[in-house]
């Protein structure tokens, strides 16, 4: 659990030690703990919110027999003349609080990042509602960190207090986080990638996202824009703060600090010299899960975080390991032999996602084998590949639902994808599919793939353990999706023995 300044957020992972983990549950209560605080103490009646809700979360978990429960509080109580009384009310409710340093909400949010991305060196910017983070990443560590009471609800409180936002107003605040980001030497330009996490910059993905009718429902990865930020910042500030919630994508319970939140990214952006930052889902509350999830690891960081969000998915959904492997072995070697015969140029992030397409081709079975490419489509686009760019989630989840019947086509998605993406998704969809027939009997038979030039086809030789028949036949139906990646006919033949070494690719990963 993470005990906001203004919200109290609860998830429940489940989990094997070594295995797959997932979200299974998620609560989430508005309760402005930190709204209205005078002289540095927190108001009486937002201890009573903030207890109500502790006890119904201690409730909850009581009721679904949670084995751990870790409740992390931050800068309201952290910061609070009166936060040792209050975390005592919250104690008492039920929950075992646990209120953190500024740098370990740092470190926590920097756990989250850096497991749920591929940053390695950069910034980590944290905007909650009462404090604001900025982390230094180097090596793929938090070199360092500064923090400053630049919150949304508190910049609300003391710049944006009334239904309306006047220019002065605005141009205030921007003058006061400029401020306090001197004061406690923020970083300035030049340290490269941003991402940003927390509940403002999420919003503000959502609102950006709605706006344009993008075809991905997933902020985790998106790059928000200055120019998109500030588009947002005028919206907004034309409409009461309680009528701001009729902007697509922006919920009632933060309609009216949300404003005073964008400025404070906006102005940190601004600093940085950057024209976007990188929307993080994960934040504090998945960096207490991970300290637990990968102990003893110290630190605990996911050794690759691509390849875990791919193996993590396929496991989840009860992917048939022997079997995606060695499609994946099988497209891999296609790939490969293709590009020996110069009939495309091998990229190596294409062969990442196919390789990751090719683990997860069947998890649609999950939901029936009927149409299972079109349900393994919908499961890797919705539950996500942290560490995948948007482009590629959706490259890699259109390979999913090409892998079998239709051809691949890039229909609704163009948005996010490239020049080049159609033809790229033509020639990957059609080394899938071939694959998935070679290994149609599901007994891991075929061991070697041969490729000659024969009268305008490809001749594709396979080697396998007993009778070639089946895969030779069910790879031959593949031809129109091959003739159309590669302008070539396909031919397989089937051979039983030793073949031409010469000529000869090993199938191999």
């Amino acid at each position: 659990m993470d005990l906001g300044s203004n919200t109290f957020r609860l998830v429940v992972f489940r989990y094997r030690p070594g295995g797959p983990f997932h979200l299974v549950d998620e609560i989430r209560q508005t309760v402005r703990l930190a709204a209205g605080a005078e002289d540095g103490r927190l108001r009486p009646e937002a201890v009573d919110r903030a207890a109500r809700t502790a006890a119904l979360y201690a409730a909850f978990c009581r009721a679904g027999a949670i084995d751990e429960v870790d409740a992390v509080a931050t800068s309201a109580l952290r910061e609070a003349r009166n936060g040792r009384e209050a975390t005592a009310r919250l104690t008492a409710a039920g929950l075992p609080v646990r209120v953190i340093s500024s740098e370990e909400e740092a470190r926590y949010g920097v756990l989250g990042v850096l497991n749920s991305t591929t940053l390695r060196d950069g910034l980590v910017l944290d905007v909650g509602g009462g404090s604001a983070q900025l982390s230094r990443i180097a090596g793929r560590g938090m070199a360092s960190t500064v923090g400053a009471p630049l919150g949304a609800v508190r910049m609300t409180e003391a710049f944006l207090p009334g239904r309306t936002a006047s220019k002065g107003q605005l141009k205030q605040l921007r003058r006061h986080v400029a401020q306090r980001l001197d004061a406690v030497g923020a970083p300035g330009r030049g340290e490269g990638r941003v991402v940003g996490q927390g509940g403002t910059v999420r919003t503000l993905a959502a609102m950006d996202q709605r706006g344009r009718a993008y075809p991905l429902d997933e902020v985790h990865g998106y790059r928000l824009r200055r120019d998109a930020l500030d588009d947002l910042i005028a919206a907004m500030a034309a409409l009461p703060a309680d009528r701001r919630d009729r902007l697509p994508g922006l919920k009632r319970d933060r309609a009216d600090i949300l404003l005073a939140g964008a400025v404070v990214v906006d102005a940190v952006l601004e600093r940085l010299g950057v024209d976007h930052l990188e929307v993080a889902a994960q934040g504090l509350r998945e960096g207490v899960f991970y300290e637990r999830f990968l102990a003893p690891e110290d630190p605990p960081l996911l050794p690759d975080v691509r390849e875990a969000s791919v193996l993590n998915a396929a496991r989840r959904f009860g992917y048939e390991r022997a079997h995606a492997e060695q499609v994946v072995r099988l497209a891999l070697g296609l790939y490969d032999g293709l590009a020996a015969m110069g009939l495309h140029d091998p990229q190596p992030v294409e062969r990442e996602w196919l390789r990751a397409a090719g683990l997860l081709h069947d998890v649609g079975v999950l939901v029936d084998y009927n149409d299972h490419h079109k349900h393994g489509f919908y499961l890797v686009l919705n539950a996500g590949l942290p560490g995948f760019a948007h482009r590629e989630l959706a490259m890699v989840a259109l390979l999913v639902r090409a892998h079998r019947k239709a051809l691949a086509t890039t229909n609704g998605f163009e948005a996010v994808l490239e020049p080049g993406d159609e033809a790229s998704l033509a020639r990957l969809a059609a080394c899938l599919r071939v694959a998935e027939q070679l290994e149609r009997g599901r007994a891991q038979v075929v061991r070697r793939l041969r490729f000659d030039a024969v009268d305008g086809a490809v001749r594709v030789g396979v080697e396998a353990e007993g009778d070639p028949g089946l895969a030779v036949w069910s790879a031959a139906q593949q031809g129109v999706a091959f003739e159309r990646a590669f302008g070539r006919r396909l031919e397989v033949a089937g051979a039983v023995g030793s073949p031409n070494p010469l000529a000869a690719l090993d199938v191999e990963a």
